[in-house]
């Protein structure tokens, strides 16, 4: 198994967090799909078999009073649904 590039992947989440804060979305979670692919390659497929994952996220992207975090729920949200997730 190949290590993921931590550094990387902290400067894309840095640079989706300066995305969102500029209204950015669109290119916010295109980064934000990107470290999902790099560091949870099986994170559909865990979220297909345990509907818990998504009822969870569902909750927090809801609740969180840190609207960035909120917004962060809501983009694994989009990244499950736009591969194949069924809610």
């Amino acid at each position: 198994m190949i290590e993921p590039n931590m550094k990387l992947l902290e400067a894309m989440r840095t640079e989706a967090n300066r995305c969102y804060k500029r209204g950015d979305d669109e290119d916010g979670d295109a980064l934000v799909t990107s470290i999902f692919d790099q560091l949870f390659p099986g994170l559909v497929e865990e979220a297909k078999r345990n509907p818990a994952i998504i009822y969870t996220l569902i909750i927090h992207s809801n609740t969180e009073k840190d609207e960035m975090k909120a917004h962060h729920y809501r983009s694994i949200l989009k990244y499950l649904k736009d591969n194949g997730v069924k809610f």
